[in-house]
């Protein structure tokens, strides 16, 4: 039997390059997958390389920092796979802007797409859940929440905000049944990464090994979603924390 044979599981942010190999791995190791993203058409091809692999998924627009767009996700993911055990959150986007530079808008919507998407999709999940007494809600942080970033305080702040948030739902969860976790998968060679590197910088970093490829965490992001993970509540588990 799979490791998460049985099990219904909504990614948001489904259509980017780590969601997309995040959503593979869940569906490789027997979940069904409902695919959540605002480009409804990058959802679609995450979807549809999960099917393509003899998974199953679907696909659902949604604007995940609006509470009736994401009760509507998980209504029709519950309706069309079945009770909701695994809460994915990914949805996040990292403008590199110096504070000096930075518009209240620009923060405003890193800190709706990255931190309120995870307070609205968990507390949709979690109400879910309670009554299961089952049930894991797993989001996407960042060792950059804790240690900082040059032209991304705003990221950071979501993402210390996301490991903050974790820990003191866990507090509340205790015996319910109900987990949260919280993950950091380090410098990861995607599209967003490279924004605003030259070939030369790209190819430097990614030759002294300090930037991992889209997939080498995702057995982990299985872990955290499945039952072998059970002990862990609150946690945030990050793999190049101090660098």
């Amino acid at each position: 039997m799979k490791l998460l044979e049985g099990k219904t599981a909504v990614i948001t942010g489904g259509g980017g390059g780590l969601s997309r190999c995040y959503g593979r791995a869940l569906a490789r190791a027997g979940a069904a997958l409902a695919v959540s993203d605002i480009n409804v058409e990058a959802a679609k091809a995450t979807s549809d390389a999960i099917i393509k692999e003899g998974g199953r998924a679907i696909t659902v627009q949604a604007d995940v920092t609006k509470a009736a767009e994401v009760e509507r996700l998980l209504d029709r993911a519950e309706a069309e796979l079945g009770p909701l055990d695994i809460m994915l959150n990914v949805a996040g986007i990292f403008p590199r802007v110096p504070l000096v530079d930075m518009t209240e808008e620009v923060w405003d919507q890193v800190i709706a797409i990255n931190l309120r998407s995870v307070y609205l999709c968990s507390r949709a999940a979690i109400r879910r859940m309670l009554p299961r007494k089952r049930g894991v809600v797993v989001s996407a942080s960042s060792g950059t929440g804790i240690r900082g970033q040059p032209r991304g305080s705003a990221y950071a702040a979501s993402k210390a905000g996301i490991i903050g948030f974790t820990r003191a739902v866990s507090l509340e969860l205790k015996d319910t049944g109900v987990r949260i976790n919280c993950f950091g998968p380090g410098a990861t060679d995607t599209p967003l990464w490279r924004v605003g590197k030259s070939e030369e910088e790209i190819k430097r970093l990614l030759a002294a090994g300090y930037v991992y490829q889209p997939d080498d965490f995702s057995n982990v992001v299985v872990f955290l979603a499945s039952d072998l993970s059970w002990p862990l509540n609150g946690e945030f588990i990050s793999r190049d924390l101090h660098r």
